[in-house]
């Protein structure tokens, strides 16, 4: 527990799902913990679509309450607008309320025990030989603690002072609160417009209203923007209602997640999916490991690198090979070209292979070598199928 010495046990940067997750499990096992937080509350701005798995779901006893709409299909829609569902016979996933995670997620970090503190950004933090020293923005009194948790989010000044996390690969993205109606399940586009390797989405959210984004490489915003026209030339969505803004994902295993007193979490750690650019139950994943983590080396005495290393090295243990084989599917998706994708999905008409991709269809979470194995039994079936679906 902390000495007097010391304002907390572990500080905490960031009140995104690592960070709250984080926050949670420390305060629960009576560390005190300080949760940190730059904006006026969690949950602003939005950066993502907040679709988990229902594995997710479980695990971590979301409530019912922040669940907008759950998911046991998608259409998958080839670049020439090609629409092929594929559909599961139990719920995969749930589009939750982005926002009220974050609020839920934080909220239960409070009520573990953790003091959560709003409008304060961490300028920097310092390793003092035996604790961690933190420089608070706006003229606030310096912080400490024996040790600190980055979970930022990637690109932020702090993170990139502090020299931990990201492998330096990058996807980014965005997207918008548009008008639409009729829209009952996740669209999924492909094509050479969204970029190699990029896709796009038309997600059901709330009364009258749906999520449009894209994940891309590279000229997010431009072809964000073109998306967006062609839906609505389509007449798929009216007006775009809300903007959230650009979210650079980083993606593959970075170098390191420890330093002297602390430890990255989330994002910033790179604990994201390489194909999707999702990382809710990563990090939460990630935040549990993390923790215990942490409590060790507290106990032990020692929260330098040495003394944090198990941490590094059971996260990598846990979403390691996930990670790396999701690296290698990416790759081999942007390497194929607009033409190929097209004829794969023609190949969705034929019903031996429509079964063979749902029945090996992964889980939303644990997906990569099973996608690999999907795309390569497809290309089998290639010469098999009908020519005028060639």
């Amino acid at each position: 527990m902390a000495s007097a010495r010391f304002d907390y046990d572990v500080a905490v940067v960031g009140a995104g799902p690592a960070g709250s997750g984080t926050a949670r499990s420390l305060a629960a096992r009576g560390y005190r913990v300080a949760l940190l937080e730059r904006d006026p509350g969690p949950g602003r701005p939005v950066h993502c679509t907040g679709i988990v798995s229902d594995e997710c779901f479980e695990r971590y006893g979301l409530p019912a309450s922040l669940v907008i709409g759950s998911v046991s299909s998608f259409v998958l829609r080839s670049p020439s607008g090609r629409p092929a569902t594929i559909r599961r016979r139990s719920v995969q996933a749930h589009v939750l309320d982005r926002v009220g995670l974050d609020r839920w997620l934080a909220d239960e970090a409070v009520r573990a025990g953790a003091d959560l503190v709003t409008s304060t950004a961490v300028d920097d933090i310092r390793w003092t030989g035996d604790g961690v020293r933190l420089s608070l923005s706006a003229g606030s009194a310096p912080l400490t603690a024996r040790a600190a948790v980055v979970a930022t989010g990637f690109g932020t000044p702090l993170a990139r002072k502090l020299d931990i996390g990201s492998s330096g690969e990058l996807l980014s993205g965005c997207q918008a609160v548009v008008e639409q109606e009729g829209v009952d399940e996740i669209e999924v586009f492909t094509g050479d417009a969204l970029g190699a390797g990029g896709f796009g989405w038309l997600v059901p959210w709330r009364a009258g209203l749906g999520l449009a984004g894209l994940l891309t490489r590279k000229h997010t915003m431009h072809r964000l923007n073109e998306h967006l026209a062609r839906l609505r030339a389509a007449g798929r969505i009216g007006r775009i209602v809300e903007r959230f803004r650009l979210r650079a994902v980083p993606i593959g295993l970075p170098d390191r997640t420890v330093a002297d007193g602390i430890v990255a979490v989330g994002d910033v750690a790179g604990q994201v999916k390489p194909t999707s650019g999702g990382g809710i139950y990563y990090a939460l994943l990630s935040a549990e490991i993390a923790a215990a983590a942490l409590a060790e080396a507290i106990e032990a005495g020692d929260v330098t690198a040495a003394g944090l290393a198990p941490y590094e090295e059971r996260w990598r243990a846990a979403l390691g090979t996930e990670i790396r084989q999701g690296m290698r599917l990416r790759r081999l998706i942007e390497q194929l070209p607009e033409s190929a994708i097209e004829q794969l999905h023609r190949l969705l008409g034929v019903p031996v292979l429509r079964r063979v991709l749902v029945s090996a269809a992964p889980s939303l979470d644990w997906h990569s070598s099973k996608l690999t194995r999907v795309l390569e039994r497809l290309d089998r079936h290639r010469d098999a199928a009908p020519a005028s679906l060639r």
